[in-house]
């Protein structure tokens, strides 16, 4: 089994405005371009609207720290899925760790 984080960055204009994370063990390694599901209890990546989502992995990154792989995703839209946690933004500062893993994008 393998530690991953799915972390995902929140856009709104064209700026970060939040995010959500979840760590998961997944029995392989994930890769670029990758899309995650989840069945019909809870969608994973139902939004506010009922809409859903299906965005990809767009980079994966490894945390030494953590000993973890880090699944990076961006969408336009919040989400309503109970799967996700939701990470704290300033503007000024970046408040979480996850939100860290997108400097520089």
């Amino acid at each position: 089994m393998h530690r991953v984080k799915l972390v995902v960055r929140l856009l709104e204009g064209g700026t970060t405005v939040g995010g959500y994370a979840r760590r998961v063990e997944l029995p392989f390694v994930p890769s670029i371009g990758m899309r995650f599901e989840q069945g019909v209890s809870t969608r994973l990546w139902e939004t506010a609207d009922g809409d859903e989502l299906s965005p990809a992995v767009e980079e994966l990154l490894y945390d030494f720290d953590e000993e973890e792989i880090v699944c990076l995703f961006t969408i336009a839209e919040r989400l309503a899925s109970s799967f996700w946690t939701s990470l704290k933004y300033d503007p000024q500062e970046f408040q979480s760790k996850e939100l860290n893993y997108f400097k520089g994008k």
